[in-house]
């Protein structure tokens, strides 16, 4: 059964997607489970043979942190941090922000050009098309997290001043908080007529929530309406909670601000994306 799942994915492309409705079987959890991880590795290796995304997908952020590192360290002041250690987790939450929005532009395409039909047409649980491709973006981002946070410590002189554990701790809390933007974009590519506007939708409430957050300033410094809506924003609970294990400070939020946040977006838009894929 496994094997022929497997083959069944990965000839998909080849395959008529003509075959009309179906009754679907009622697969068990291991079935289920073992058709997630299938097709999150085929987009895994997809991902790594695509070496010029491959490649961007590091140096993008990293341009970025060298510029609020070095540009904006000695012009921006915080109090009881340099800039470069306050900015530090932000621009880590913002790198997954951007690469998330790459999982609603493919999700879009894979919609646009048939893929996703054909993936109807296989004997698979309907939610690992999209369960699959969410969890192999997040693997993506944990990744690209853990290569800027060793240049962060190794070349720009950020440094964990409360142990491994915490460091393990603060990069775990922005490739949790990844799961859940993932899950938003695909749900948006689900939604989007075409690639186009789906990164068009991506792009607009991306970079308020962005640089309406304490991930660049402290939110204390913002307008009075900004820092209203600073406050209750997801990305300032994710920055806060890993700025503070990672440096230190008080939460301007509280943690469960953050698990309220991630565990909400994570299971609400995995929900709504597997309704809005199954009806086509």
């Amino acid at each position: 059964m496994t094997g022929d799942v497997t083959s069944a994915v990965w000839t998909a492309a080849a395959e008529p997607a003509d075959r009309g409705p179906e009754l679907m079987p009622r697969l068990g959890l291991a079935t289920a489970l073992n058709n997630i991880a299938t097709l999150a590795y085929r987009n895994l290796i997809k991902f790594y043979r695509n070496r010029q995304l491959l490649l961007l997908s590091v140096v993008q952020p990293l341009t970025n942190m060298m510029m609020f590192a070095y540009v904006f360290n000695n012009v921006a002041k915080v109090p009881g941090l340099s800039y470069r250690e306050f900015v530090i987790p932000g621009v880590l939450i913002q790198a997954v922000m951007v690469t998330a929005m790459r999982t609603g532009v493919s999700v879009s395409y894979d919609a646009e050009s048939g893929m996703n039909d054909r993936f109807r047409s296989l004997p698979i649980a309907r939610s690992a098309v999209l369960v699959g491709r969410t969890l192999s973006d997040t693997a993506r981002i944990g990744i690209q997290t853990i290569v800027l946070t060793i240049v962060a410590t190794t070349v720009v002189g950020f440094e964990f001043r409360h142990g491994s554990l915490r460091a393990v701790a603060a990069v775990a809390v922005i490739v949790l908080f990844g799961l859940a933007v993932t899950s938003f974009s695909a749900w948006v590519g689900l939604i989007a007529t075409d690639p186009e506007t789906a990164q068009t939708l991506l792009i607009t409430p991306v970079l308020p929530l962005v640089f309406g957050s304490s991930g660049f300033a402290p939110v204390s410094s913002l307008p009075s309406w900004i820092r209203v809506f600073a406050e209750i924003n997801p990305v300032t609970s994710a920055v806060d909670l890993s700025r503070s294990l990672a440096v230190g400070g008080p939460l301007r939020v509280p943690f469960e601000h953050y698990v309220l946040w991630t565990g909400g977006l994570v299971i609400a838009f995995t929900f709504l994306g597997v309704q809005r894929y199954q009806r086509g």
